[in-house]
Order: structure tokens, then sequence, then C-alpha cells
């Protein structure tokens, strides 16, 4: 399951059209700043098994999210390791190898210039559920061959340690920080939400995260007109176990919302992987935005070259 993502499509919900992009767009933005790319260049999201990659012209890459084994391997003998979120050249005929996750669920792959492919909807991000954007709407496959857009020129820097050091905190956290949702006063006792662990399920994918463990009663029976969905959303369906929506969410559902993950956590819900447990924790709007704020003061530390979002 690797795929081309960028940061995403947001503003197409009225057409049915999710935002996509990376699943942990941080990684993705440092992964990019690090080869001097802007933060929403296309790269490579490799999903927990690893790939290999063969280069076909020189060009500067870096790897990072995920905690893994990368390496180079180099045409004329030889292998280098791939640290964290540092620039490194590769020349043709050299092979890029992305482990398999040790710690994390997804590892970004950033060249210099990012990945060529054609905007649908203004994002080069994959949606694999509809067929479009990324490479022919899909997965990767074996013997695909990505071209790679022209470099802006010398990477700005980064601070590499920093940003691993950031990332490492982020994939080992188990508490994910949680506003109410819009049905979040139908539900009985909403706080007992908070008490208890939950085990992420073999069943989730870039759609949605499903949680296993204690049920939870959901009002009106679990069913109700369909509303407006976002990433991070948590549904409660008539089982009772919930699901956290990911980036490649339905846009509309029918299942009551008891609360949704907030941005600064976007990050870390993207880490996360089968078997996992995860906790929540209650925090205000105002708060919710707050840790936002002081998220990105600690990116831009670790990026001291950066450009806004656009």
């Amino acid at each position: 399951m690797s795929t081309v993502q960028d940061l995403g499509r947001p503003g197409a919900a009225w057409l049915g059209v999710p935002p996509s992009g990376g699943a942990d767009p941080l990684a993705l933005r440092l992964a990019n700043d690090a080869v001097g790319n802007a933060p929403g260049e296309a790269a490579v999201e490799v999903t927990l098994l690893g790939a290999v990659f063969e280069v076909l012209s020189d060009v500067a890459v870096a790897v990072g999210g995920t905690e893994c084994v990368a390496r180079i391997e180099s045409a004329s003998g030889g292998a280098r390791e791939l640290r964290p979120f540092v620039r490194v050249r590769a020349a043709r005929g050299d092979i890029v190898q992305i482990g398999p996750a040790k710690q994390g669920c997804r590892a970004y792959l950033a060249v210099a210039g990012g990945i060529d492919v054609a905007p649908v909807l203004g994002s080069r991000s994959t949606l694999v559920s509809a067929g479009f954007g990324g490479f022919e709407g899909r997965a990767l496959r074996c013997g695909d061959v990505l071209a790679c857009r022209a470099a802006a020129g010398t990477a700005p820097g980064i601070d590499a340690a920093a940003a691993e050091r950031l990332l490492s905190e982020l994939r080992t956290r188990q508490v994910l920080r949680i506003v109410p949702g819009p049905q979040h006063a139908a539900f009985d006792q909403p706080g007992r939400f908070c008490e208890e662990a939950f085990r992420i399920s073999s069943r989730s994918d870039r759609t949605g995260i499903r949680l296993e463990g204690r049920c939870i009663a959901s009002p009106f029976a679990g069913r109700m007109s369909s509303q407006p969905m976002m990433h991070g959303a948590i549904q409660v369906p008539p089982g009772g176990e919930p699901i956290v929506l990911m980036c490649d969410h339905p846009t509309t559902g029918g299942y009551p919302v008891v609360g949704c993950v907030i941005a600064a956590d976007l990050p870390v819900l993207g880490q996360r992987r089968p078997g996992d447990r995860v906790r929540f924790e209650w925090v205000t709007i105002a708060e919710a935005r707050c840790l936002a704020g002081e998220l990105e003061q600690r990116v831009r530390q670790c990026m001291p070259g950066s450009r806004d979002v656009q």
C-alpha cells in the first residue's frame, strides 16, 4: 500500500471527495523540507511493510515518518544508511530500500522537486477508493515508473535530529486528544469514553481506524440522518465499536459522532498501527487551537528555512 500523496485536496467535500493526502501530514512536510521542496509537494507514502525503488536518474532523496531501516545500495557497490530527514544524493542505478516499520505505520520518501503526476482537483494525492489522483489512481505496483519534477534549488536546511525527536515523541504517544462531537450530549455518560483504552483493529485503513474493546452504547440506535464528516471524527455505529475516520473518509455518514481528534494529534493518528492501544482525552476547542499552535512552533524550530503551508 504505497501511494503518491501530498497535503491533500481540502474544499472538495461538497463534491463528495475527501481530502486524502498524507496520513501523517507532519512527516510528509518535514521530508519535503529536507530535500528543499515546498511543504505540499507529492511524495510516496509507504505503509508498514516497506518498499524498494530503483533510481533512474540522479536525485536528492529523504525518508522520514515511521521508525524503520532505510538505506541506499550503490550501483558501484556498498550501501549507505538513510537517516531520518537527512538529504542524500542518489545516483542512477542506486537502490533505495525502506524496510518494514518497527514503530509507527507510515514512512515518506521525498524526492527533490516532488513526484510528477497530474493534479486532480488541485492535488496529486491518490484516492484509491475513487480511482483517481496519484499514479493511475491506485497503489504502486512492481515496475511502475515515477517521474520527478524539476528541483526548486538548494535545500533550505532542516534540523534532522530535532525533527526525528519530534516524530518519535508523536509515534509513541498513546493518548489522542478529542473535542466533543455534534451528538456528544446524546451519549449516555460520554465522559466514560475516555476511561478505557481501545485496541486498533486489523480492519483499519486510510478510510477509518476501527477500535476494539468496550462497546459504547450509541444513541438513536446508532442510526440517524446523514451529516457531514471530517478527518478525525469518531463515529459509533449500532454495534458500539467506534470508528475514527481517516484522510480518505466518506464525506457524509449516518452514525452518531461522539468526538473528533484535534488537528495537532492527526499525525499521531496517522502513525497508529493494528494492535496498538489508544486512549482518548477530552479538551476544549480553545485548548485544541492552542495545542495546534504549539505543535506548529515546534515544527518551525526543526525547519529554519520553512515556508508557510498554502
